[in-house]
This record gives C-alpha cells, structure tokens and sequence, in this order.
C-alpha cells in the first residue's frame, strides 16, 4: 500500500478555461492586473501559486480576498465542469489498493462537490486553499499521518513537481494537465504520464 495525493484543477478536472476567466477577474477586482491571459495564469504556477503572488507584491490579505471572491464567481460554473476522460476509472482502481487524498490551491467545498457530481468519493480527504496555502505543509502533513509508506504527488504543473519533492514525494507528472510534458520536466518529475490508464498501470504496479 501507498499514499498518493493528487492535485485537482488538470489533473482530475478539466478546468483551465473557467480558472482563468475567473481566478483572473477575481484577480482584477482586487487590484492585481497582472494576470490577464491564459498564460499569465499559467506562469503563477510555475512555483505554488500563492507564494509567487506575493512576490509580485500581494499581501495575504489581499490573496484571501481575491479566493473568496474567486469562490463566487466560480460557483455558477461548478456543475458544467467536466473531468478528464478515463479518471473516474483511475482512481476508483487506484483507492482500491492505496490510501488516496486530493491536494488543491482550488478550494475544498468546490473541488468535493465537483467529485460528488461525476460519482468520485473515493478520497479520504480534501485538501485545499481555504486550509493551508502552502501544497508543501499540506502534502508533508498529509505523509505525516501515513508514517514508512511509499508517498506519492500526483500533478501537472512544474510547480506541483518542485512542491511535491520538496514536501518528500516521488512526483508524477501528467500530459493532459495545464502544463506542457517540456514545462512538467523543468520540475524533475520521477515519472511523466500520458493518460489516466498509464497512471493505473503505474500505480498498481506499486
């Protein structure tokens, strides 16, 4: 048995398009104008996402304030996201041998209800924002819970691999996320996945 935490936003949902339009109005209405196209938002991702705005001069109030508006706005859209084909199936094979946690810079109450809807309640708990900013105290927390076994990251952005390892997981990187393969490998992912099937053959081989 291992523990294996997964991102969320591109790795389960296929959510990027509605993220961006709204996380970057949430962003405007806050004062932060930095952030106006798709690849804007991607750059924030590079390293977690909340540290690298406050390098661009938010404050943590500020950052609270741009979530919660973000929780607004994207709640009108929650039941119109779709997950990526074939991970439904993944992770229902996956919980089936390991202990499985969702870990998110997205917010806990959207991300369950979005698994709820598609049929996916196989995770022991939901990590998000609203908890802990930091992916690398949530994920480290969360191997503290499960001590001498295997653990394991599952994302598909740079920063989730640098995260991953730093908190110490073996990272895997997925193709099908927000992030390019050539971007994930700037990260040192252990492994680099193409589709949710090749990610049960791994896991379950483990």
């Amino acid at each position: 048995m291992a523990l294996v935490m997964f991102d969320y936003d591109g790795v389960i949902v296929d959510s990027l398009d509605v993220f961006t339009s709204r996380f970057t109005q949430a962003c405007r209405e806050n004062g932060f104008i930095e952030v106006n196209a798709p690849n804007d938002v991607l750059s924030l991702f590079e390293g977690n996402v909340y540290e690298t705005m406050m390098k661009r001069g938010l404050d943590p109030s500020t950052i609270d304030n741009i979530l919660k508006r973000y929780e607004i706005l994207q709640g009108d859209q929650l039941a119109g996201l779709k997950i990526f084909s074939g991970i439904r199936k993944a992770l229902l094979h996956i919980s089936g041998k390991h202990q499985i946690y969702v870990i998110t810079s997205n917010l806990s109450s959207a991300t369950i209800q979005v698994l709820k809807q598609n049929g996916i309640e196989c995770f022991i708990d939901v990590i998000g924002a609203e908890k802990e900013k930091s992916k690398i105290k949530k994920i480290s927390n969360t191997i503290l819970l499960h001590p001498g076994v295997p653990a394991y990251y599952v994302g598909d952005t740079k920063g989730d691999m640098i995260e991953g390892e730093k908190a110490g997981a073996k990272t895997i990187g997925v193709t099908w996320g927000w992030h390019t393969a050539q971007k994930i490998m700037e990260g040192s992912p252990n492994y680099l996945i193409n589709t949710p099937e090749e990610l049960t053959d791994l896991l379950i081989k483990l």
